[in-house]
């Protein structure tokens, strides 16, 4: 049952007892058990050419994120990529049942990226870094995917892709216009207009799954290269984003879903997880903070208005890995929690900064603001012609 159906129970059927996806209610750090990923990874008996120089441990270690669909409250990942692994499957952490899976097999025979355009023998993706460029549409239950540094290589693609769950089903899409490639790209949706968000060594560029079309939507003469971070805050209608080791927000003005954007700029003060480009970042709705995460017991919290960064810290949090977190660390709205599998030898955690029974500002869902009236429709186009730029690792 979900935190806001609990709260609704809680006024109406008191004294029913109601619990978030069976996530303990207490504020704070909370180990999910049996959830690690290694329990479910191909066997390396039997998958032995996927195993890189990392094994499946590379999902998580190597510069890897997620998607998080908030409707079903489900997190998927993937990663690997370069020489760590060649393993292209996709897990899943189910918040309804607090189950981790492997919800497809890995392809086979793997060959390397960049000698075949980015693909293996069967048509699917290889591997790779997906740092921040995984999202989830909400509107047509499919993952997204943008470029990220390939198995075997490590050099960067421009390309991008959706992944049906249900069917198992990769299919690419066109990128055309597209983003410069690199690993910064910090992909964000807008549950407004149901566009992606993208940001570059130096622009801000939207991609329209309807359409399957991506459209520069600023350009700078000076830009924070690949080491940063974005998220959209959807109540202020604002695509953020900083830049590692430079303690600036900065901000576009998305409202408008067409329009050239103009970026804005302010320091901050005591958001020293600005230091890495690597932090999970998310916008909480109850608490209307900015949340990151680095590892360990302490979030930042940071206020869009006055820059400010406040911590809140629990005992308990799971350790930082080496590279970076990215998009595995996910607020739910469902659950009113946030979730993190940081590596595949522990299990996923979830922390609580505000009671699970706590009631929107606004009221219970309505048209226009719940994450299961946020959808956009959707079309599968013809697939133009790719754009692949080579980069280095």
């Amino acid at each position: 049952m979900s935190a806001r159906l609990c709260a609704l129970a809680a006024l109406l059927l008191a004294p029913a007892v109601c619990s978030a996806g069976d996530i303990p209610t207490a504020l704070g750090w909370h180990e999910l058990p049996n959830t690690r990923i290694r329990s479910v990874c191909p066997s390396p008996a039997q998958y032995p050419e996927i195993q890189g120089v990392e094994g499946c441990s590379a999902v998580t270690e190597d510069w890897s994120g997620a998607a998080f669909d908030a409707v079903n409250d489900r997190m998927f990942i993937t990663g690997g990529g370069h020489g760590g692994y060649a393993g292209n499957e996709v897990y899943l952490l189910d918040l309804n049942t607090l189950t981790m899976s492997r919800i497809n097999e890995p392809s086979r025979p793997v060959r390397d990226g960049c000698l075949f355009n980015g693909t293996y023998a069967d048509g699917r993706p290889v591997s790779r870094h997906t740092y921040a460029h995984l999202a989830y549409l909400s509107g047509v239950n499919r993952i997204f995917l943008a470029g990220g540094s390939r198995w075997q290589c490590g050099f960067f693609i421009g390309d991008a892709w959706t992944f049906d769950p249900a069917a198992d089903v990769w299919v690419e899409k066109s990128y055309v216009n597209g983003p410069r490639v690199g690993f910064g790209l910090s992909l964000a949706v807008d549950p407004h207009s149901g566009l992606v968000y993208a940001h570059d060594d130096f622009d801000l560029y939207s991609y329209d799954p309807a359409a399957d079309q991506w459209t520069r939507r600023a350009q700078n003469q000076q830009g924070p290269g690949d080491y940063k971070a974005g998220v959209i805050d959807p109540s202020r209608r604002r695509y953020f984003y900083y830049a590692e080791a430079d303690r600036t927000l900065y901000w576009y003005e998305i409202s408008d879903p067409t329009g050239m954007l103009t970026r804005q700029s302010g320091p901050t003060s005591g958001c020293t997880f600005m230091d890495t480009y690597a932090a999970g970042w998310e916008y909480d709705p109850v608490l209307d903070r900015l949340v990151a995460w680095i590892g360990g017991d302490t979030v930042y919290l940071l206020d869009p208005e006055t820059r400010a960064c406040t911590t809140v810290a629990y005992p308990g949090g799971p350790a930082a890995v080496n590279n970076g977190t990215f998009g595995r660390f996910r607020y739910s709205p469902v659950s009113q929690a946030y979730v993190t599998c940081n590596n595949v030898d522990d299990n996923c955690y979830a922390l609580r900064l505000s009671p699970s029974d706590t009631i929107f500002a606004d009221g219970f869902e309505t048209a226009g603001t719940s994450a299961r009236n946020l959808v956009v429709p959707f079309h599968e186009p013809v697939l133009p012609a790719r754009s692949i730029v080579l980069g280095p690792d």
